[in-house]
């Protein structure tokens, strides 16, 4: 166990509240025939079932957060549960249900995307369901379908490749084999290219073309495409983007958005136990340390005097209680990012120029002093801008450590070694899959 990676045994009744759908109508959670989805009410039911399920419980802080945070020098694991510990003692076993939930989760999410994918360009009963509807809503899946790939490659690497709609969530059955996280890429690389070209939703909330285009250039990022990642993140941004006119983290470009009937409870647990949180996850020595004096994303990251503890304040809905009503988004992805890619790509293409321009967008905007990059200082200073900018948000720092070969360096002296780069997949999906071979890790 790390010296600084210590638990606080908080023993606080834990409540797991269900998120309602994103929209009024009731959401379809399992296809029981394709006579299901039938016309554009039934459509219109599924696709608020899958974003749904995006919001389920074992998603909201395990999947699209904490895990990745533990298991990094980002947060510290200070809650209670022994399968969050692990991620936070970087030892996670094949055995842990809490990252078995998520996996299953993000597959219930894929089989959703796909029973829309594969049902709704049948469907001729009716007139309201227009071919152009069509396309927008099998983009929208495809949008999703892609998201939830992405996620999984970059915490699991190869994983089963799995495009035909199931009767159910379940996965039991399904005995296919591991792809590549090559076959991966190749997939969401297609199905992102694909949704870009036919989404009609400009909601930020939901699948839009422009995030299409955004998840494009992280994906060319990071399989180290630089020409492509550029050309991608300037296509987002336009001529003459300027950061510093958009206020920090109101450049959304995709998000999970929460409203107080359809809410979560990030609060509860970032909070600290004297604001009635359960503070299941609080920041690292490390992630306190990298912000620089006077950046002003320091207040909107981090709370390290009010409390009894440092807290992260990505989520500080704290008059909100604990009821399941808070509204704070979950940032999938921003125009900073862009920015930073387009910063990444143009220096690892030799154009520092550029590079600098771009990276100190963020900074300018931060309140900190331009720095110039060069061949010497890009990879570390894009790291560290990454670090500070997307802190809480996401599977970032442990993403960005692994891909640019420096999670070894970093994280080594809290644990983290040559296993650690690949988490092992869950044992009750080996057990029930025969063709599913476990990935090469310590722990298996």
């Amino acid at each position: 166990m790390k010296s600084y990676k210590f638990v606080f045994y908080l023993f606080l009744a834990f409540f797991v509240f269900s998120c309602a759908d994103l929209d009024e109508l009731e959401p379809v959670n399992e296809i029981p025939s394709d006579v299901a989805i039938n016309n554009l009410q039934s459509s219109e039911a599924a696709l608020a079932g899958m974003y749904d399920m995006m919001q389920d419980n074992g998603l909201i802080f395990d999947g699209w957060l904490a895990l990745a945070q533990f298991f990094s020098d980002e947060a510290n694991a200070t809650g209670t549960f022994p399968t969050r510990l692990e991620f936070g003692n970087l030892n996670v076993f094949p055995a842990n249900s809490t990252a078995a939930g998520v996996f299953s989760d993000l597959y219930e999410v894929i089989n959703r995307a796909n029973n829309i994918i594969d049902i709704v360009p049948t469907i001729t009963d009716d007139a309201a369901l227009t071919d152009e509807i069509k396309a927008d809503f099998v983009a929208q899946a495809k949008f999703v379908r892609a998201h939830a790939y992405l996620h999984l490659t970059t915490l699991w690497r190869d994983v089963p490749l799995i495009l035909t709609p199931t009767k159910s969530d379940e996965l039991d059955g399904i005995n296919v084999p591991k792809n590549t996280q090559a076959e991966i890429y190749a997939q969401v690389v297609k199905d992102f290219s694909d949704a870009r070209s036919a989404l009609l939703e400009t909601s930020n909330e939901k699948a839009n073309a422009t995030a299409a285009t955004a998840f494009l250039a992280r994906v060319n990022l990071y399989q180290e495409n630089w020409a492509e990642a550029l050309s991608l993140a300037k296509e987002v941004l336009g001529d003459g983007f300027d950061l510093t006119a958009i206020p920090y983290l109101q450049d959304v470009i995709y998000k999970l958005g929460f409203s107080t009937s359809d809410g979560n409870t990030l609060n509860f647990f970032y909070g600290s136990s004297d604001q009635g949180g359960r503070y299941s996850i609080g920041p690292s020595l490390e992630l306190i340390a990298a912000f620089e004096p006077g950046d002003l994303r320091f207040a909107q990251t981090l709370d390290t005097s009010s409390w009894s503890v440092p807290i992260g304040m990505k989520y500080p809905s704290f008059d909100q209680g604990i009821s399941g009503a808070a509204t704070d988004p979950i940032y999938f992805i921003r125009h900073a990012e862009m920015v930073l890619i387009a910063a990444e790509a143009a220096a690892e293409m030799g154009d520092f120029a550029t590079a600098s321009m771009f990276f100190n967008q963020v900074r300018a905007r931060a309140g900190l002093d331009p720095v110039t990059l060069d061949a010497s200082n890009f990879v570390d200073a894009i790291l560290h801008e990454r670090f500070t900018e997307f802190a809480f948000e996401g599977a970032f720092r442990l993403i960005d450590l692994r891909r640019k070969g420096k999670a070894l360096e970093v994280l080594g002296p809290i644990g983290y070694d040559e296993c650690d780069d690949v988490w092992p997949l869950p044992q009750r999906d080996i057990d029930r899959n025969v063709n599913l071979k476990q990935n090469d890790c310590c722990n298996c």
